[in-house]
């Protein structure tokens, strides 16, 4: 299993590797972990630990973001494909001895960086193993016009990877749909979708609160934001109009960002007026988070047009929680149309829409009725168990 994120990796990737590689084992694999050693991390989280019964191995990479800047800045160029493509100096040596080691069945390497993938292209090129390639989401090019610069060799490794791997694994419908309808010459059956998921062992000893007992109605948003994609400022306008109606004061109700930065909002915020009801927290280790969630009133999920084909995967997790989810997000988007089958869910786009949907919320009485379990991180490893075991 070839990933650059996996703990002590404080980032939201990293769950998935991580699960599949532990639920495997209890579905009779042996996984062995090819990645990167822990210092190239910007962020870590030393909660998160990895079992016994998965083998790691480590090898040197440099980040072109810190290692190859002068005074903090780098050229673009120095991270295509990305900012760790020297982790293939070590890692394709050390993956041949892996192979020759333990004999392994079955190659997997996953994004969201294209280095793991030309890794496991190259270890694939020497061992004839089959290879399932775990695209997760479109790469960034495909959908994001700023992303277009220096993109032909993340494109060359996509071709590569698409080319010659046996099974090509994304986390959406329209994400394949995307690929089956770039790559026309290769089988239909190529493309498949494992979805993310949340994973109920994280759940255990996190209770789940009622939100009827809080004095404040909280509303929840865990991660990052940012302009291009996942932009909160429809949110913001929505906020400052119940305020000025008299719906919502500072003592009944908050926005707040957890892990997010105000920088590119403060001004904004304080046009609008509300700077005491919106507040911006720092990150803390992924238990805690997902222990935030339990407890607040409602999560907000902003998901922009841009990621159309892609599903965040705290959204999962929200399920899980079992709290209303406002949704900023397209409809016809894939994070649109899962949460749009999902009780005590609001999926909205416009400002009129936000303002009924946070009336609708506050006014909420009832938890959610849902089954969450279809969505577990078990059950996707099942579905990844199958698909291995037709290939070997």
């Amino acid at each position: 299993m070839i990933a650059l994120e996996f703990p002590p990796c404080q980032s939201a990737g990293v769950q998935r590797t991580l699960k599949f590689a532990e639920y495997l084992v209890t579905l009779g694999w042996q996984p062995i972990v090819l990645t990167v050693n822990s210092d190239v991390y910007t962020s870590v989280d030393s909660q998160v630990t990895i079992p016994d019964s998965i083998k790691v191995y480590r090898c040197k990479s440099l980040d072109a973001a810190k290692d190859l800047s002068i005074k903090g800045k780098y050229f673009a160029w120095s991270k295509v494909p990305d900012r760790w493509w020297s982790w293939a100096v070590s890692a394709i040596p050390l993956g041949k001895k892996l192979i020759n080691k333990y004999k392994p069945d079955i190659i997997w390497s996953t994004y969201p960086v294209s280095t793991a993938h030309f890794i496991a292209y190259k270890l694939q090129k020497h061992s004839q193993l089959p290879w399932v390639a775990d695209f997760r989401d479109p790469l960034q090019c495909r959908y994001d016009v700023n992303a277009k610069p220096y993109s032909s060799i993340p494109k060359w490794i996509e071709k590569k990877t698409i080319e010659n791997c046996t099974k090509a694994v994304f986390t959406t419908e329209n994400a394949a749909q995307l690929y089956r309808r770039l790559y026309l010459d290769e089988k239909l059956t190529k493309f498949t979708v494992i979805e993310n998921g949340f994973d109920e062992g994280n759940f255990q000893d996190i209770e789940i609160a009622d939100r009827n007992k809080a004095d404040i109605f909280t509303l929840l948003h865990s991660g990052s934001i940012y302009e291009n994609g996942r932009d909160p400022s429809k949110l913001f306008i929505a906020i400052s109009e119940l305020f000025q109606e008299g719906l919502i004061t500072e003592m009944d109700f908050e926005l707040v960002f957890r892990g997010a930065s105000a920088d590119r909002y403060s001004n904004q915020i304080k046009q609008l007026g509300i700077e005491r009801l919106v507040h911006f927290k720092s990150n803390v280790p992924y238990k805690e988070s997902l222990a935030e969630m339990a407890k607040t009133s409602a999560l907000l999920l902003v998901q922009g047009g841009l990621f159309k084909n892609q599903i965040p995967g705290k959204a999962y997790e929200y399920i899980r929680c079992n709290k209303a989810i406002l949704a900023l997000t397209p409809k016809e988007g894939s994070t649109g149309l899962l949460l749009s089958k999902v009780d005590s869910t609001e999926v909205v786009d416009e400002v009129e829409e936000i303002k009924h949907a946070i009336a609708k919320m506050l006014a909420q009485v009832d938890s959610p009725n849902r089954d969450s379990m279809q969505f577990s991180r078990y059950s996707k490893t099942q579905q990844l168990d199958v698909l291995l075991r037709t290939l070997c």
